[in-house]
């Protein structure tokens, strides 16, 4: 499809202004760089205008209103992606599901949650605990991204090693289509067999395929105790092989299990300013342990320390109260932050691979940060083998570094798709890693999404310049 002109003329201003009211309608030049960039390192792409609605039937309004402009449509939470998911690389318009917050029903009966997409992940955790309950999915990000934008990128975090990723949790979806239909598919449903699973199939769509109105999402019982342990390793393969011994240990099911490397405890040390815990580990690794019954969780935490010492790390620090566990999670829940604060540039890659493969996998990553003369910080999800893979920038040149990266993330990818993993295990691929995908998947599986994408937008207005790479 041929866009429009990239302004707005005062007809389609006045059309706008009768959907949403005048506060809710941005076109200053000033305020639209807010939302013209995410947490990625995507150029900025300043959009003629960013609508807010706060209702399902004002979304069907811009919609159709987009289409019938033949204006580009980018569908955002909170910006805080890191893929530029919700950068409006062909300007057009944002339609920004900020306002759209409420929790709309906790359901203690059922386990349920309804809620809109604009609210704050962890105020939706708060929510649940109120009542005993638990939302367990936890991206790094959750005092800043919207539920709305972990349903869209299937998002996953530090608990996924035991309890999934966000799409193991949505038993409903309220969305609208590149048409103005609403859809309505599933609810408090445990079981659904009703059909094709339209939940899945816009679960991880990156806004390409609907926009995300509404979310039913399960719940469990939230566990009594918790036990933190921070484990300082010798090496990786140290650190690697412990996790392995943990996964082979079917009585031991932890939460978490996360690793960062010294010179993200370095990083930290330096943004935070203060001392934290085994500032000279080669690798530190996180687990999480918990469940309902007090002795039972200590006396897990007293075998796995025992393993880790076994072979051959220092003792671990054990965190049973919450201020403890806060300064065990300080470096790992704020390193991406950390990073892009001690360097002008940071590209984040997040593989995954089979816990099997990992140590290989993480000897590759060193390997290229040798050839390529780079400073790679790997650190996160080492439980479920997914691998954040930051690349930082440390020097002036920035094309002859861009360059080299390039051609690092491509080495390393090859090297992940022949070792059975994938690009990407819970960031996306927006706009940045679609030119990856051609490596990740074959031309049948493109083909069949290129089919679903056009099917559902013909006119392609939700979200162009993502997901598919191009022809």
């Amino acid at each position: 499809m041929i866009f429009r002109d990239s302004r707005l003329k005062s007809e389609a201003v006045n059309r706008l202004l009768e959907i949403v009211s005048s506060d809710r309608l941005i076109t200053e030049t000033e305020r639209l760089l807010d939302y013209s960039h995410d947490e990625s390192p995507h150029p900025p792409c300043v959009p003629v205008a960013v609508v807010k609605p706060v209702s399902v039937e004002e979304v069907v309004r811009i919609v159709q209103f987009a289409r019938e402009e033949r204006l580009p449509l980018t569908p955002r939470g909170l910006g805080t992606g890191l893929a530029g998911g919700s950068v409006p690389v062909h300007g057009g318009l944002v339609i920004s599901l900020e306002l759209m917050n409420r929790i709309l029903e906790i359901d203690n009966v059922n386990l349920m949650v309804r809620t809109e997409p604009g609210v704050v992940t962890a105020r939706l955790q708060e929510a649940c605990a109120a009542y005993g309950l638990y939302y367990p999915v936890d991206p790094a990000s959750l005092d800043d991204c919207s539920i709305g934008g972990n349903v869209v990128t299937n998002a996953g975090g530090a608990r996924a090693f035991k309890y999934g990723v966000t799409g193991d949790y949505v038993t409903g979806v309220q969305a609208v289509l590149a048409d103005g239909s609403v859809i309505n598919y599933g609810g408090k449903l445990r079981k659904n067999a009703t059909g094709y699973d339209l939940n899945r199939l816009l679960v991880g769509s990156e806004g390409t395929l609907g926009v995300v109105t509404e979310i039913t999402f399960r719940l469990v019982p939230k566990p009594a105790h918790q036990v933190d342990l921070l484990i300082p390793c010798r090496s990786m393969t140290q650190a690697v092989e412990l996790v392995i011994r943990l996964v082979q240990e079917r009585r031991l099911m932890p939460a978490v299990v996360e690793f960062f490397e010294k010179k993200g405890t370095d990083a930290s040390i330096r943004v935070l300013g203060e001392n934290l815990p085994f500032p000279d580990a080669a690798v530190q690794v996180l687990i999480e342990l918990e469940g309902n019954d007090r002795e039972a969780v200590a006396e897990d935490a007293l075998k796995l320390g025992e393993m880790a010492m076994a072979l051959g790390t220092d003792e671990p620090l054990v965190a049973e109260d919450a201020s403890s566990q806060a300064r065990l999670w300080k470096t790992r829940r704020s390193l991406a932050k950390t990073l892009k604060q001690l360097y002008p540039e940071v590209i984040a890659e997040d593989i995954v691979v089979p816990v099997s493969r990992l140590a290989e996998t993480v000897e590759f990553i060193r390997q290229l940060e040798s050839r390529f003369g780079l400073m790679i910080v790997p650190f996160g999800h080492i439980g479920d083998g997914n691998i954040h893979t930051d690349f930082c920038r440390n020097e002036s040149d920035r094309a002859g570094w861009q360059e080299r990266v390039n051609r690092a993330v491509d080495e390393l990818i090859d090297f992940v798709v022949r070792a059975g993993g994938q690009i990407t295990a819970e960031h996306g691929i927006g706009a940045l890693k679609k030119r990856l995908m051609k490596k990740g998947l074959g031309e049948a599986e493109l083909r069949l999404m290129r089919h679903l994408k056009q099917t559902l937008d013909p006119d392609n207005i939700l979200n162009p310049g993502k997901v598919l790479p191009d022809d």
